[in-house]
């Protein structure tokens, strides 16, 4: 007994030619296909960061009028500074003012808290600073960092922080009229 293979038929040029094609659409056409079906889902944004950060003013002399005049080798100046939020965010401010000596700079204050931002928000703390024998300006300076959890809207929070610094050298003279 003789077992004899199947002979195959050969398929005709043009039954080959559009099978081909039609493989070769699918390759290229496939992840057109893909990209068509996910942008008609539902957009989420998940691009979008929390973004915040923090900017410190250059300090000023304050301006009290003569209801709070300070008279001597001494000056009130103002510390101002601004928080930028994109999204509403809880963020955590950590506000530092210094007099400058050298080596050993005078801590004038601190102020520090939580607090909401969405867009701008503008702070402001006033100190008075003393001025050493002789001088007739006095250095001082502050710093501002900040802390917020970046949301990225898939379940991963991150801590992000930003921080900033100004300083100038603030005139003593007052202006004192002779009377």
């Amino acid at each position: 007994m003789t077992i004899t293979s199947p002979t195959r038929q050969r398929r005709p040029l043009a039954a080959r030619l559009a099978l081909a094609s039609t493989v070769s659409l699918g390759l290229l056409g496939g992840p057109l296909a893909f990209a068509g079906a996910a942008s008609a889902a539902p957009s989420y944004d998940y691009g979008k960061k929390d973004s915040c950060s923090v900017t410190a003013y250059t300090p000023k002399k304050a301006d009290y009028g003569n209801r709070d005049r300070d008279y001597g080798k001494s000056v009130k100046v103002e510390f101002k500074f601004k928080i930028h939020c994109d999204k509403r965010t809880m963020v955590y401010f950590d506000h530092k003012m210094f007099q400058g000596h050298g080596r050993n700079d005078k801590d004038l204050g601190r102020d520090h808290g939580w607090v909401w931002v969405h867009g701008d928000k503008y702070f402001s703390d006033k100190a008075k600073v003393h001025a050493d024998r002789g001088d007739k300006d006095v250095k001082v300076s502050h710093t501002v960092r900040i802390v917020f959890k970046e949301r990225n809207g898939h379940g991963h929070d991150n801590w992000k922080s930003d921080s900033d610094r100004a300083s100038a050298r603030i005139d003593l003279d007052k202006g004192h009229r002779g009377y």
